[in-house]
């Protein structure tokens, strides 16, 4: 009879096509899951899921249990998540997704109080690009940029952040000042990769950049910082983050961009008195730094000193 590892394995798999993705879901080995299918092979008495060049896919007997086995993980997460909101201990992991800059420079100092009044509660930020799941709690808290709707979830608005573009001075005495009613021609620019520039700011500042140059792409906002900092190009930063290097000129573009902060939590859990000490903690931590967040509009040194871009 298969046991439900076995079926998080099957599951696993075929939503990911390969031994190593669904091994990253579920925090094994690549060694360890290819083990796990084999077992589940030999329990099953069938082929549930068949290799190709391409991955693994699902054969019809896999396909017909699919749709069952997906029923049995809602009703064991469900259990999981009523059992997790009914522990009334203030004590334990409590898992946030969010991005890496704001956890670093805003949520994390935030923490220091939540840790002296309970020191039994674990905060682990997962700051990757993984789109994680409040319902199959991967994560037990989501704060994001911008408003989401999730399955079962309950989400508010903490907070804003402002944006704005930066650039070295030495990069400005190189390049001058940028024309952004002509697209910035002659500059180059620091931003993320082609693939993640469906958000609001990356839109906005592409808009503004239509023929300045890439010099640097990255999905962290942090080596895209260090980028501008060294002088490889212009960058549009959130304004909290590029406080961070005072030398840096903030260009006057104008207009600028608020992005609104979200935080989301299961309705199963929300009420968990850890859950709501973390949630407490960080709304804290965002509204304290209010002013990082959403500083003054304007440059921060004069551009007279940068003359206007020719080319």
């Amino acid at each position: 009879m298969l046991d439900w590892d076995d079926l998080k394995t099957f599951l696993a798999i075929a939503r990911h096509g390969t031994l190593s993705a669904a091994a990253r879901a579920l925090k094994v080995s690549q060694t360890t899951m290819g083990r796990r299918l084999d077992h589940l092979h030999d329990r099953a008495g069938a082929t549930l899921l068949e290799r190709t060049p391409s991955g693994f896919r699902l054969t019809a007997t896999g396909s017909a249990i699919l749709g069952q086995v997906e029923r049995m993980e809602e009703a064991a997460l469900s259990l999981e998540r009523t059992i997790a909101g009914d522990d009334c201990r203030l004590e334990g992991l409590v898992r946030v997704t969010t991005v890496d800059a704001l956890a670093a420079h805003v949520l994390t100092p935030g923490l220091c109080s939540l840790q002296a009044a309970h020191p039994g509660i674990v905060i682990e930020f997962i700051t990757d690009s993984r789109a994680l799941s409040l319902a199959r709690r991967e994560a037990d808290i989501a704060v994001r940029l911008g408003r989401f709707d999730a399955h079962e979830t309950v989400v508010r608005k903490i907070g804003e952040m402002a944006f704005g573009v930066y650039a070295a001075p030495d990069y400005l005495k190189r390049q001058g000042a940028p024309d952004w009613s002509a697209g910035a021609p002659g500059q180059r620019v620091v931003r993320v990769q082609d693939d993640l520039l469906d958000t609001p700011d990356g839109r906005w500042f592409v808009e503004r950049t239509t023929k300045a140059d890439p010099a640097l792409l990255a999905n962290s906002r942090e080596v895209q910082l260090h980028g501008v900092a060294a002088g490889l190009g212009l960058g549009h930063l959130p304004c909290y983050l590029a406080a961070t290097e005072p030398d840096l000129v903030r260009l006057d573009t104008g207009s600028a961009i608020v992005r609104e902060i979200w935080m989301g939590v299961h309705r199963d859990t929300r009420h968990a008195p850890r859950i709501v000490a973390v949630q407490d903690a960080l709304v804290s931590a965002v509204a304290h730094n209010r002013a990082l967040l959403l500083p003054e509009q304007g440059v921060k040194a004069p551009l007279t000193e940068f003359p206007r871009n020719k080319t």
